[in-house]
């Protein structure tokens, strides 16, 4: 079988898409699929062009034995979105002329989607190669965009809810993150066949290790406090804010809260943490993806915030994942799925997006706890993972479905 993968974003960078799309297409390859992954020159989430692959137009390189054709595309800083739209607009139009002249003829092309707009990429590449398609929708679009204030109703938006309907339609098969983007799918196009495809873990690269003393020296982690970390993007979806609100309330205590990561709300952050005088708070860069399980291993809890807004009520963020293969409890700031999820596993406690009072009180309570007890609450994770989000299984699963299409 000879499988293409459509997505804007993939390693080096970081991210859930990232990691998510190479463990499916590394798998794949070892159970002897021929896969080729589409994707742009890495820039995520700084939002500039990485030194390597700087000014090139097409390029390609293999990663973990996948077969990797990257296209130019256009990246700014800046948050502005007619300069996000172009962005996302002209990978579209790279990726197309990169997929017209470099790809052959495939079985089954598969578009990630967000963002949408890439589906306009994958309708005409299913033309050129001859393939069925498949949309995997990781956030439902435009309704997340809407939720985040990105757009508001009128004439684009409806004609955004047409192309998706549209996408639907010509898909053989839609996957989703969650029963609630399935859900969405369903409301868009009733007649879609859909397979939910969740985020997972690689059991293999998050595992439970011992505290790194000599890395807690290295990062200039303090050893005589509670330690609250979090790892992952700074943007708008994660609302880290309620983080700063709580570290603020907890100043007298003996918890520090410690932010690994990047992102284009990051810089805002910052500034905001210096003028609220925030000692027991720091930021830290982001680490390499392989590096995360021992900077995990240094926290007596993690934290998993979302933003308050109910197109989040579906998500099931990759890193609580990781989190449970770890060990590691952890406070999800969120509802609806992801907190059923985390309420099952036994190895979180979870609160309201963006009430940073109770964000506190709930760090305060588990910094209250006896190590014994949040060790428990880590062994429970590290079983509900390990039964029902193993990317291995998962990966096959997935595979499964496509050769029977």
């Amino acid at each position: 079988m000879k499988i293409t993968i459509l997505t804007q974003y993939y390693p080096p960078e970081h991210g859930a898409p990232q990691n998510r799309l190479h463990d499916l297409a590394r798998r794949w390859v070892h159970s002897g699929v021929d896969v080729t992954v589409l994707t742009a020159m890495p820039n995520y989430p700084k939002g500039e062009i990485f030194p390597e692959y700087k000014g090139k137009f097409i390029c390609t390189e293999s990663i973990d034995g996948v077969k990797v054709l990257r296209s130019a595309i256009y990246v700014s800083k800046k948050k502005k979105t007619i300069l996000q739209l172009m962005n996302y607009f002209s990978f579209t139009v790279t990726s197309l002329l990169a997929g017209i002249f470099k790809l052959g003829k495939c079985d089954i092309l598969i578009c990630e989607s967000p963002p949408l707009f890439l589906g306009g990429t994958a309708l005409l590449l299913k033309l050129f190669t001859r393939s069925r398609l498949v949309m995997n929708i990781s956030d439902l679009w435009p309704d997340s965009a809407v939720e985040l204030g990105m757009i508001g109703p009128g004439f684009a938006l409806k004609i955004l809810e047409r192309f998706e309907k549209l996408l639907y339609k010509s898909s053989a098969l839609v996957s989703c993150q969650t029963e609630g983007i399935i859900d969405g799918v369903k409301d868009s196009f009733p007649e879609a066949k859909t397979l939910l495809f969740p985020n997972g873990v690689d059991l293999d690269m998050f595992k439970v290790i011992p505290k790194d003393e000599a890395l807690m020296k290295e990062l200039g982690i303090p050893e005589n406090m509670f330690i609250a970390g979090y790892g992952g993007n700074h943007g708008r979806s994660q609302a880290l804010s309620q983080i700063l609100e709580a570290a603020a309330l907890l100043k007298n205590e003996k918890v520090f809260f410690a932010l690994f990561g990047d992102g284009p709300e990051k810089a805002e952050l910052q500034e905001k943490a210096a003028n609220m005088k925030l000692e027991n708070l720091r930021f830290f860069p982001s680490q390499p993806r392989e590096k995360m399980a021992k900077v995990q291993s240094l926290w007596d809890i993690a934290l998993v915030p979302l933003k308050n807004i109910m197109i989040f009520d579906g998500a099931r963020p990759s890193k609580m994942f990781e989190l449970m293969a770890g060990e590691i409890p952890f406070i999800f700031c969120g509802k609806g799925e992801g907190a059923n999820i985390a309420i099952e596993s036994g190895c979180a406690k979870t609160v309201m997006p963006e009430d940073h009072a109770a964000l506190a009180e709930a760090v305060k309570n588990m910094a209250k706890m006896s190590p014994d007890e949040r060790r428990q609450m880590g062994m429970k994770g590290h079983a509900f993972v390990s039964e029902k989000f193993n990317r291995g299984k998962l990966a096959e699963i997935f595979l499964n479905e496509l050769s029977r299409m």
